[in-house]
């Protein structure tokens, strides 16, 4: 508890005195985080959705995991929330020493929890401009084993920009942080990188008809030192082969880039629809999910739940 409450204070302050001076700007509106609709009740203020989500990837196979998440919003601008991931089945290989001898078969495990996350976001429009700064920290209460831990408090800062023009809305996004967990992927990686990484993302999401949006990413994800790796990491060769192995500590390890399509359907205002794939080039894994998000207070347009 004493390694948590310092990482809250410090999110918490991190995310007013960053944009303290932002919030007198007569000229910008307020748009309404998808996580919360506000009101001037507490009980108005406070929202919870659970995603469901179904996954394949190319190296570890299939996993189911249920994420609660439970948010609440101070006002027109500032929100907090935070994510409990629990996954129902997951595989990967695991490291295992039998007879001094040191293997890493796939295993499979039910009921595994990953880390506790809460972030923070700032959220500001003008016009068709929207900007989000948002301040993630991480807590260590998975399964490093199955590479859903960082085993220690890791944080990630995030800006995001976009513009709304027709069906299109481009966007941006820069940020850096200590740990690949707290990277808004748009699915769950087979582990987790602990050190100093860039990430960045650009792409557009289009609005369809028949209630569908449809988000198309490209993503680089930058090491900028050593990280400690828990989980699977692959590398593609260079006769186009798939390496897999397990690695502890090492220099630019980590690296990852790709891209993402998620095809999203608003089935009613509580309920949301979400199929993604996602391939990453560096690493060389494809990853297929569906997700289906249940809502407390309906959001004012779709959701991208891995961005």
């Amino acid at each position: 508890m004493k390694s948590i409450l310092p990482c809250l204070s410090e999110l918490i302050f991190v995310c007013l005195i960053t944009f303290a001076g932002i919030c007198g700007a007569e000229s910008l509106c307020a748009q309404a985080v998808p996580a919360a609709t506000y009101g001037t009740s507490l009980a108005s203020r406070i929202n919870f959705s659970i995603i469901n989500t179904a996954q394949h990837s190319s190296v570890t196979g299939w996993s189911d995991n249920l994420t609660p998440d439970l948010s609440y919003r101070f006002n027109h601008h500032l929100s907090i929330d935070a994510k409990f991931p629990w996954y129902l089945t997951i595989q990967n290989f695991v490291k295992t020493n039998i007879k001094n001898a040191v293997t890493s078969p796939l295993e499979q495990a039910q009921y595994v929890i990953g880390d506790t996350s809460i972030a923070g976001q700032y959220v500001i429009t003008h016009h068709k401009f929207g900007y989000t700064a948002s301040v993630n920290c991480g807590f260590a209460t998975g399964d490093s084993n199955f590479g859903l831990s960082a085993n220690t408090t890791t944080y990630n800062v995030n800006n995001h920009l976009e513009h709304s023009m027709g069906p299109f809305t481009p966007d941006i996004e820069i940020g850096e942080g200590n740990s690949s967990n707290l990277i808004h992927y748009a699915s769950t990686k087979p582990y987790t990188a602990v050190g100093q990484i860039a990430n960045f993302q650009a792409g557009s999401g289009i609005d369809l008809p028949w209630n569908l949006s449809l988000e198309l990413e490209a993503y680089e994800n930058l090491p900028l030192g050593n990280q400690n790796i828990y989980g699977t990491i692959t590398k593609t060769g260079k006769n186009g082969k798939i390496k897999t192995k397990q690695v502890l500590e090492g220099k630019g390890v980590a690296e990852d880039n790709g891209f993402t399509a998620e095809l999203g359907l608003s089935l009613n205002k509580h309920t949301t629809l979400t199929g993604n794939y996602e391939r990453s080039l560096i690493q060389g894994i494809d990853t297929a999910e569906i997700s289906i998000t249940w809502m407390l207070r309906a959001s004012k347009k779709h959701i991208s739940f891995g961005h």
